[in-house]
């Protein structure tokens, strides 16, 4: 059966976008069960059907067929249409009318079949932008575990969008986060001069410059499609998780790793010492220690192991 072009705006339109509607597919699944004159109409990504169709199992559905409650031992009490989709990588998608008084129709059930093709573009869609949000939102937390954020910026300097990293980080610096549509205040007048004069004409390959001489806050400035954006970086505290991270990974002590953790946010070994409450002669056993757990020659390598390591974005 062929859509008519009546289905293909009543129906496909909707069934294309419903992804981005909230409940999903709610348009499409109205209409389907207007057309069909279903008591419900039914759309579910996976494998967990809900009731009244949650005895029934998709994986025993063909892909593509659609079946009718007289050929399923499972179906719920009245009629039903139901057709499975499946596209790689395992994903499913079920569509399925049910009516507690009324039978269904052969055109009812050409009408699943017709729209099978056109569900399983959208699913695959669908998936495609949830694995672009995941990696999007696994990406920004790689960047502020590594105390990285990004600003970008119009060829005017006016702010277009940041990431909640560059805000901590901006509003850890003046008080107040970057501002849409306005230029970033840093306080510093100097490092405001500059970051106008490159964002005015973007290019390759990232520039360096200094936001902020106190306190201090470097960026790295890349070009991106005639506007430009600022990769900034804080300083990384020694939060609980990332000395429980130094700990396990080099097999030090809770208090070897929390003083393996002060040395590598730059404190030398007396200021390390008068932040435990240690004695200096104290102080130097327990960098003896670390050193000779962690394979290093001083306080230089040690840094390098642990701000490259694995701990550093605890």
């Amino acid at each position: 059966m062929a859509l008519s072009r009546v289905d293909e705006t009543d129906l496909l339109l909707p069934l294309h976008e419903g992804a981005r509607e909230e409940p999903r597919w709610d348009t499409f699944l109205r209409r389907l069960r207007q057309r069909t004159r279903a008591d419900l109409a039914r759309l579910t990504v996976g494998t967990n059907l809900p009731p009244p169709l949650s005895d029934l199992a998709p994986d025993r559905l063909r892909p593509s067929r659609v079946y009718a409650a007289a050929e399923l031992d499972e179906a719920p009490p009245g009629d039903l249409r139901i057709v499975r989709v499946a596209k790689l990588g395992g994903t499913s998608a079920v569509l399925a009318i049910h009516s507690t008084d009324r039978v269904f129709s052969a055109a009812d059930g050409a009408l699943l079949s017709a729209l099978a093709p056109h569900l399983a573009i959208a699913i695959a869609g669908l998936m495609r932008e949830e694995r672009a949000r995941d990696r999007l939102a696994i990406a920004e937390d790689a960047l502020a575990r590594a105390g990285a954020g990004w600003i970008a910026f119009d060829q005017e300097a006016r702010v277009t969008d940041f990431d909640s990293a560059a805000e901590r980080t901006i509003r850890a610096l003046t008080g107040t986060p970057p501002v849409l549509g306005q230029r970033l205040r840093t306080g510093d007048a100097e490092g405001e001069r500059l970051l106008a004069t490159l964002v005015a004409t973007p290019e390759e390959p990232p520039r360096a410059l200094l936001l902020s001489s106190t306190p201090r806050l470097e960026a790295l400035l890349m070009a991106r499609g005639g506007a430009s954006i600022a990769l900034i970086r804080a300083a990384i505290s020694a939060s609980s998780v990332r000395i429980a991270a130094i700990g396990a990974l080099h097999g030090l002590t809770a208090s070897e790793a929390r003083f393996a953790a002060l040395l590598a946010d730059g404190a030398s070994i007396v200021q390390t010492a008068v932040t435990l409450g240690l004695t200096i002669e104290t102080a130097r056993n327990y960098s003896r220690r670390i050193y000779t757990k962690t394979g290093t020659h001083g306080q230089g390598e040690l840094v390098r192991l642990l701000l490259t390591g694995a701990a550093a974005l605890a």
